[in-house]
């Protein structure tokens, strides 16, 4: 009954500002179990990608060394306060800014934690609910086990390896066999080891960081291999919340996540991956921006409006030196403030300069248009979209930062129409004619609007679920 009136108290409270009264939920004698149970939770929190410091460390540390606060009714409720926390943090990941902007208002919010929480104390269920309010996804499991394993190999080498600065792959290069051991690719710190096994291991570890899986080490290897563990494990820490961040709004529909890094495109429903696509993403000097947004529309043989930045700082220098022939080369039309199209051939291109350019270039639709053959629009204010791309070679390589912050999407045709499968036969029809329409860009809304998160996440699965280890392009972690 003592479990029950004081969650009931707590539940209560949570809900209508209540008062908490005098009676405990913690420090009783006869809540001893209970009270073990969530210490042991909290001593876990490094394992589960959270911070022990964050649920009333300096009170629980007190309370384990057996000294008893004053006040035993406010230690008591600062204990509920913590449990609260960590459990909301197990489910729905720690706060932490993950975006620019969030045109979705975004806050997960499927589970009632509070009472769950009540529940499992009076009903003596409190040692199984974490793991009925963690994420079940294979994505996320594999990332918890990834922090498992790196987290024991610190723990049983604490020593730093030494940096790996020889580009030899033998047994004498033993920086590179204690960073091996580290990474979880040997399974002891052994020196003998052959030069066939060796160079195995560190073609899977390339494979860790997507690099060509040669055996090689280069110079991006080495720089990769010379992170720190404990860095390795705030990106792992920093995914899993991610990853239980979007388990709410996952569980009902599909969601569209693009993380840069991985300049990967992920359609998911529930813990099933729909469909995974290659994307370019953008470089270091012109970066894609996080945010969060809607997908309303699917534009068909979409017009590329030029970006001022690019029209007068890459295209201008190029129309100088023949106006006509480069704009008919790359099928742009010159527009007025209003809208108009002018003749090319009647402006003064010689006078304009990228503080002084009063048009827009637009680029007409077609098969050689820069957008591709379709656009995905949803709302942001940095003018980020989704699109295909006539330049299709780019998507051979791993490491793909060459945008100027749009997302070109290899498999865009097949994302249109898993986002819009009752238009899925006149995608198909407009993609076999390989023309534009004659009447200009078909708009195809979409009735329901998609969630799309891009975001930044070094560490994050690739589509067969194995954890890869991205490039830190932007250096957001560094």
């Amino acid at each position: 009954m003592l479990k029950r009136a004081c969650l009931l108290i707590l539940f209560l409270a949570q809900y209508f500002d209540v008062a908490a009264s005098q009676q405990m939920c913690w420090l009783p004698t006869s809540c001893a179990a209970n009270r073990q149970l969530l210490f042991n939770y909290f001593e876990q929190s490094a394992l589960l990608g959270l911070d022990q410091r964050d649920y009333a460390y300096t009170l629980v540390q007190q309370l384990k060394a057996g000294i008893v606060p004053i006040d035993s009714a406010e230690a008591d409720e600062q204990l509920s306060a913590a449990a609260l926390a960590f459990f909301t943090d197990v489910a729905y990941g720690t706060k932490v800014t993950r975006v620019g902007y969030d045109g979705l208002k975004y806050t997960p919010d499927c589970l009632d934690i509070p009472n769950l929480l009540h529940h499992a104390l009076s009903d003596n269920t409190f040692g199984q609910l974490l793991n009925r309010l963690e994420p079940t996804g294979p994505e996320y499991r594999a990332i918890k086990s990834m922090i498992a394993s790196y987290t024991q190999r610190l723990q049983h080498n604490s020593s730093h390896p030494a940096k790996v600065s020889s580009d030899l792959v033998d047994s004498t290069n033993h920086p590179l066999i204690d960073k091996l051991y580290q990474l979880g690719y040997l399974d002891t710190i052994c020196y003998n080891i052959s030069e066939d096994t060796l160079r195995n291991k560190v073609r899977a570890m390339q494979g860790l960081f997507e690099f060509l899986e040669d055996a090689a080490l280069r110079r991006g290897v080495l720089e990769e291999l010379n992170i720190p563990l404990e860095k390795r494990l705030l990106e792992l820490k920093h995914a899993l919340n991610t990853f239980r961040w979007l388990n709410c709004v996952r569980k009902y529909q599909s969601v569209l996540v693009v993380n840069i890094p991985a300049a990967g495109l992920y359609l998911y429903q529930g813990d099933s991956l729909l469909l995974y696509s290659r994307t370019i993403v953008g470089k270091e000097n012109t970066p894609t921006s996080p945010l969060t947004s809607r997908i309303d529309e699917i534009i068909m043989y979409p017009y590329w409006t030029v970006p001022y930045k690019i029209a007068t700082r890459e295209l201008l220098p190029g129309i100088k030196g023949d106006p006509v022939a480069y704009l008919d080369a790359g099928n742009y039309q010159v527009l007025d403030k209003s809208g108009r199209i002018l003749d090319p051939s009647t402006i003064n291109w010689q006078a304009l300069s990228s503080t002084n350019f009063p048009y827009t270039l637009r680029q007409m639709n077609g098969c050689d248009n820069s957008l591709g053959i379709i656009k995905l629009n949803f709302f942001n204010p940095y003018s980020t979209y989704l699109h295909d791309t006539p330049g299709k070679s780019y998507f051979m390589f791993n490491k793909r930062y060459f945008s100027h912050g749009c997302i070109r999407v290899e498999d865009a045709i097949p994302l249109a129409k898993l986002l819009l499968p009752e238009e899925a036969q006149r995608i198909d029809s407009l993609v076999k004619v390989a023309a534009a329409p004659q009447k200009g860009p078909v708009v195809m809304p979409l009735q329901q609007k998609t969630p799309v998160f891009i975001l930044y996440e070094v560490a994050w699965p690739d589509q067969q679920g194995n954890i890869r280890l991205y490039d830190d392009v932007y250096n957001k972690f560094r």
